[in-house]
């Protein structure tokens, strides 16, 4: 990755000015996922701060394989941004040439990710009520349903598929509203586009569905047991694809002799794809986990609400919701069954947790000196 190492950029500086407003530098993040590197910028106007901003950037000239793919693999991102118009999904505003790069400017979603949320419930010894996880997760199946169905000008559809859904990537405001983050390592097909994004490229093992992790092809129905596991987590603290109970061997017991060569090919070829992440109890789960489990790890929620999960969390994608609108509008139903909840309802269970969780860790000595409180990051990548 050719910006894995120091950050390009001092703190403070001024990385370009457009349409009237400069853009500083805030925080070096880290570098991204294709080998540009990612920062938090603010925005001024006039002196005065006008918001914060993600930047993903790379050096020009492109001087190398990897800049250059690293640059194509922007574009991509920018051209695919130009068809995902939606209020549950972050803004990606275009790209500026200035100073020797290229930078591509995407919103920054003030509030908490869900992966802070979790955080915060564990740090309060109490999860978020079942309606919320139901609120956010009827936003979130919106936001893929708009995606997946998006079309061309000449009304060809584009097949998008996240690819990379996780709780880092979907993040609450503290007014209620959820986003779903950078889909920069989305597969789509652009029109008159040669795709430079590999089909294996994608997010966490730990996040992704049993095909991905079995290396057969993704498509919608493979964002929607994503979200199904991110949901699940959140609402439960369980993750469905981890046996804490269960040691490696008592998991390949279960895996039929003739189908164990092919789970070690996936599991060295998973090794490779992600950068010598061990996937091996993951993928075994993912190779032999039942409906049974899902009634384990769904068993302290309401009825309606374990339906959903039972037709969401499927081994086989046939079994599964046919659509992210099918998906939101069961979470919508079961949501208004239990009462009345909106976003107004989402953002006093955000500040009463991070409140709570502020008092917990005061009373704990180790995290006297700590405190939660909103977190501006969007993309997150992970550190190098």
């Amino acid at each position: 990755m050719p910006y894995s190492g120091e950050p390009w950029f001092p703190q403070g500086t001024v990385l370009f000015s457009r349409s009237s407003a400069t853009y500083e530098l805030l925080e070096d993040l880290a570098p991204g996922h294709h080998g540009e590197r990612v920062l938090l910028a603010l925005r001024r106007m006039k002196g005065e701060a006008r918001g914060k901003f993600i930047l993903k950037v790379v050096p020009l000239p492109a001087v190398t394989t990897a800049l250059k793919l690293a640059r194509k693999r922007l574009e991509e991102e920018v051209a695919l941004a130009t068809y995902l118009r939606h209020p549950n999904i972050a803004r990606v505003y275009g790209m500026h040439k200035a100073k020797g790069a290229l930078y591509v400017i995407t919103e920054s979603v003030a509030g908490c990710s869900l992966n802070t949320l979790v955080e915060v419930a564990l740090t309060r010894g109490k999860h978020f009520p079942e309606s919320f996880m139901l609120y956010v997760g009827a936003q979130i199946a919106g936001a893929l349903a708009h995606a997946h169905t998006c079309r061309s000008e000449k009304d060809e559809p584009l097949d998008i598929v996240h690819r990379a859904i996780d709780p880092t990537r979907v993040r609450v405001t503290l007014t209620g509203h959820a986003k779903l983050t950078d889909f920069g390592l989305a597969s789509a097909h652009l029109p008159g586009r040669k795709s430079v994004r590999l089909p294996r490229a994608r997010g966490e093992v730990y996040w992704a569905s049993p095909e991905a992790l079995l290396g057969q092809s993704e498509d919608a129905r493979s964002d929607l047991f994503v979200l199904g596991i991110v949901l699940l987590e959140f609402a439960t603290g369980k993750h469905l694809l981890s046996a804490p109970n269960m040691l490696t061997d008592e998991l390949w017991a279960l895996i039929p002799q003739g189908a164990r060569d092919r789970l070690n090919g996936a599991i060295t070829r998973a090794q490779d794809e992600w950068n010598g992440v061990d996937p091996e109890d993951t993928i075994l789960r993912a190779a032999t986990f039942m409906p049974e489990d899902v009634e384990q790890v769904t068993e302290k929620l309401s009825e309606p609400t374990r339906a959903i999960f039972r037709k969401l969390l499927r081994r086989n994608p046939a079994e599964r919701y046919t659509s992210a609108l099918a998906l939101q509008e069961d979470l919508t139903k079961v949501l208004q069954a239990r009462g009345s909840y909106d976003g107004t309802k989402a953002a006093q269970e955000i500040r009463r947790a991070l409140q709570r969780a502020g008092e917990a860790l005061a009373a704990d000595e180790d995290g006297a000196e700590s405190a939660f409180s909103q977190d501006d990051i969007t993309t997150e990548p992970a550190p190098a």
